[in-house]
């Protein structure tokens, strides 16, 4: 899975666009606030229908303009259009047709982002780490998504009636049939995901030079007592619930855990220990939907100001074996390049792009 042309309009800063993309590695560079990350964006906007730097798309659309765009060809033969309009309406299409959920963009587009906030996973809320669970479920497991659809559904329902302040327990047990039932398959799912992740980050981890990341653990909590079914342990917590006024257990409570020697792992690694440790999880998720699809395109921010060059390197390599493409940044073309140009053919061949007030044009190289 790769996109092979790129088309924006009013996306910030970026008035207009039009790249022929290489199938392998693109940089581009360019000062800071020239509109690098703003290209990641769009192409984030593409495979989920929202950016990631803001909810509202109306500061994402180019000032006095009224309305972005943004369309990509796929080497899959999938078209993706995405518009959004400055009054809140919008339209998302593939292949012409519009999509009915942006989990459609997601199956067409697997995407991993790799910026600054990537590296709040570890010492983030549990609902980070769970988004990065359920990515890889989501892409592996195409019963999960109607699965979680399910249970989401059944919980708003028991929320709304532990609000209320007088709870029939008929109709209160009814929705709780359904968010166990789910909520169990979704926990499976999970769990059998999770298994897999923790051999493929500890796989990667061991190529690393001998550190405190040999030593890290990893640990899944499912959300409620692991002695109980979650049937029981709803009826266990109605009364507390009630109190409270919301559902205190389940899946939409789980976490990944990341311990060294039964301490929170940022409370023991560096700063650099732990971007690597996510880049790995990053890594290991991208493999895990390899082995059952199409490998997901990689989009990374200003990599040389994450890493150093040792780690840019090596990070380089562990992408290059489960990407499909990498669109990466950064301020310095040699730079930004160099991790990716001591790489094995074809990845060692990077088309350039120069970035400089939203202006998008591509360089010949040497090696071109």
């Amino acid at each position: 899975m790769a996109l092979t042309r790129l088309l924006l309009s009013n996306f910030r800063n970026i008035c207009k666009a039009d790249l022929t993309l290489a199938p392998e590695v693109n940089v581009f560079y360019g000062v800071n606030g020239s509109g690098k990350t703003s290209l990641l964006e769009a192409v984030h906007m593409l495979a989920t229908g929202r950016s990631f730097r803001s909810r509202q798309h109306k500061s994402v659309i180019q000032h006095e303009s009224s309305g972005l765009t943004v369309f990509s060809q796929l080497n899959s033969g999938f078209n993706l259009g995405v518009e959004r309009l400055s009054d809140g309406s919008g339209r998302v299409r593939i292949n012409q047709a519009a999509a009915e959920s942006s989990s459609q963009l997601a199956n067409c587009l697997p995407l991993q982002l790799i910026n600054s906030e990537s590296f709040s996973a570890l010492d983030g809320g549990p609902g980070v780490r769970r988004r990065l669970l359920d990515w890889t479920v989501f892409h592996v497991e195409h019963l999960f998504a109607q699965e979680w659809k399910n249970y989401q559904i059944a919980l708003r329902q028991r929320n709304a009636l532990l609000r209320r302040g007088k709870i029939d327990a008929g109709v209160i047990s009814v929705w709780e049939e359904q968010l166990a039932a789910s909520g169990e398959q979704v926990n499976t799912f999970r769990l059998a995901q999770f298994t897999l992740l923790q051999a493929a980050v500890s796989d990667l981890l061991g190529e690393l030079p001998k550190s405190f990341l040999s030593q890290v653990e990893m640990g899944y909590r499912r959300g409620w007592r692991k002695e109980m079914e979650l049937r029981e342990a709803l009826i266990e917590s109605r009364e507390g619930d009630f109190s409270q006024g919301h559902t205190r257990i389940g899946p939409h409570r789980a976490d990944v855990r990341f311990t060294v020697a039964g301490e929170p792992a940022h409370n023991i690694l560096s700063r650099g220990q732990q971007k690597m440790l996510v880049c790995a999880m990053r890594t290991a998720m991208a493999e895990l939907v390899c082995r059952h699809r199409d490998r997901p395109v990689f989009l990374v921010d200003d990599l040389p100001a994450e890493l150093d060059d040792n780690n840019q390197q090596i990070f380089a390599h562990w992408v290059s074996r489960c990407a499909s493409q990498v669109l990466v940044t950064g301020i310095e073309a040699g730079i930004t390049s160099r991790p990716w140009r001591s790489l094995d053919a074809p990845w060692n061949c990077p088309k350039v792009f120069h970035v400089e007030h939203g202006d998008i044009s591509a360089e010949a190289s040497a090696a071109q």
